[in-house]
């Protein structure tokens, strides 16, 4: 396997959660060949985008507030049991309980909505990153280039859709 080969093998096992150390077996590399490798290509950092990415963040923040809202239903039912029987201590204390529980519900919403302002790529964005990618592509391979024409349009377009 030349380097180069090694090198994409180690990064795809890299991104895929690999240890250092086992990727350097599986590969046949120095541990420290992959170690210079993930700093001089930047690889640590892609890989906490691709895990820590806007879905992630947004699929943790949404499954916290379902269970902050579960939290809030149960706590009703238990103020609802201790109004009938009129057990006014046990009612105010859950009446505390969940105005915490909301209040709380209420400040995660809030980041949830920060964070998804944030990582919304717009169009133009997205179609200035794609044609970079396209002309890399053109500069490196002409003919490559020439066959994924029809593709470029045909994803534009797609996109265009969805975010336009």
């Amino acid at each position: 396997m030349g380097k180069t080969s090694e090198r994409a093998t180690a990064k795809q096992l890299y991104m895929s959660g690999k240890s250092q150390k086992d990727i350097a077996k599986l590969v046949n590399v120095q541990e420290k060949t992959i170690s210079n490798w993930v700093t001089r290509f930047g690889w640590k950092q892609e890989r906490e985008a691709r895990f820590i990415g806007r879905r992630t963040q947004e699929e943790n923040l949404r499954k916290l507030i379902s269970d902050l809202a579960e939290k809030a239903l149960r706590i009703e039912s238990e103020m609802e049991l201790a109004r009938n029987q009129n057990n006014t201590d046990k009612f105010l204390q859950l009446q505390t309980e969940l105005n915490r529980v909301t209040d709380a519900a209420s400040k995660w919403n809030k980041q949830f909505e920060a964070i998804a302002k944030e990582n919304k790529v717009s169009l133009a964005t997205y179609i200035q990153v794609m044609e970079q990618i396209f002309e890399a592509v053109r500069n490196h391979s002409p003919k490559l280039y020439m066959d994924l024409l029809d593709f470029q349009e045909e994803h534009l377009t797609d996109i265009s859709l969805k975010l336009g």
